[in-house]
């Protein structure tokens, strides 16, 4: 299996991430003071919801609509744990183009997805713009 490293994060892209991590922090924020609870956290991401992580992800495939599915290393056996990243977003985030069957480290936006009315999930997050 390869491993493969992104390039370095120029200094204009990591205000991109400075405002996608606050948006995920007030997100989370938002979340438990409505109530809502983690539903199940394999990766062990909870802890750091709103900060940008380097983060080692295996690439099982790409769907027909160009989204990575993307389990964090150390979850590949479970099933439920992965993440749907765009690809265009690890390309032009990550300056990184993961195949399937090859793990790859690059910064992500450690961020929440709502799961049911009531719970969430640690996601991998990029910037949109």
């Amino acid at each position: 299996m390869n491993t493969t490293i992104a390039a370095e994060t120029p200094p204009e892209i990591l205000d991109a991430f400075q405002f996608e991590s606050e948006k995920q922090r007030r997100l989370h924020d938002e979340l438990t003071a409505e109530g809502y609870s983690i539903a199940d956290d394999p990766a062990n991401m909870a802890g750091d919801i709103g900060t940008v992580k380097d983060i080692e992800c295996l690439c099982e495939m790409w769907t027909p609509r160009l989204l990575c599915k993307l389990f964090v290393k150390g979850t590949e056996t479970l099933e439920h744990s992965f993440h749907l990243v765009p690809l265009h977003q690890l390309v032009k985030w990550g300056y990184i183009v993961p195949q399937p069957g090859e793990t790859f480290k690059t910064k992500f936006v450690v961020g929440v997805r709502r799961v049911s009315e009531n719970e969430f999930v640690p996601a991998l997050r990029l910037p949109l713009k």
